[in-house]
């Protein structure tokens, strides 16, 4: 029963994956939301364009699936620091805000302590730095910042363009993640 909800769940998460990546970037920008979110945030983005994926050894839409997941998680951070500024932003996005608590409470009971692998990679977000940007740069400098943007935006067009068909036939196969995520746990 996990898995079918997981699946339900992660498959409208997955279909507009790159409009997720745009509430993002509004949650980098927005001056209201606490800057360790801002930061938090701005190295999700960066982790999505530049890394191999959070979930070692898959590709595609699974890896992808990586990304949204620790996008969940980074969010659930943000409610909880800035939990009036989270709202606003779910007023203009309920579509990827209001289920974040079943798409999390979805993650935990499909991936069990493997989601603790996703969560030590969340850590990091706040960290990263690619290209001589680092995510605290992206938040208070404006050259990074448009930067980012400009990345964030790049990447929608060259990389991540996932139709509806590719999201169904590729979560039919999640039970691929689970090896390499049991190889991490305690590391």
């Amino acid at each position: 029963m996990s898995r079918e909800r997981f699946v339900e769940l992660m498959t409208p998460v997955l279909i507009r994956f790159s409009q997720d990546l745009k509430s993002v970037l509004r949650i980098v920008e927005d001056p209201e939301v606490d800057d360790e979110s801002r930061v938090a945030a701005a190295g999700a983005l960066l982790h999505v364009i530049f890394s191999s994926g959070a979930i070692p050894g898959v590709r595609g839409v699974l890896r992808h699936l990586g990304d949204a997941l620790l996008i969940r998680l980074m969010l659930s951070d943000v409610r909880e620091r800035s939990p009036d500024a989270f709202a606003k932003h779910a007023q203009v996005s309920p579509e990827m805000f209001d289920p974040l608590s079943d798409e999390l409470d979805a993650m935990q009971a499909y991936l069990g302590d493997r989601v603790s692998v996703l969560q030590q990679v969340a850590k990091k977000l706040p960290t990263l730095n690619q290209q001589g940007h680092e995510a605290a740069h992206c938040i208070e400098d404006p050259e990074s910042s448009t930067w980012l943007y400009d990345a964030v935006h790049e990447a929608l067009i060259d990389q991540i363009d996932f139709d509806e068909e590719d999201v169904v036939r590729e979560l039919k196969q999640v039970d691929q993640i689970m090896a390499p995520l049991a190889s991490r746990v305690g590391r």
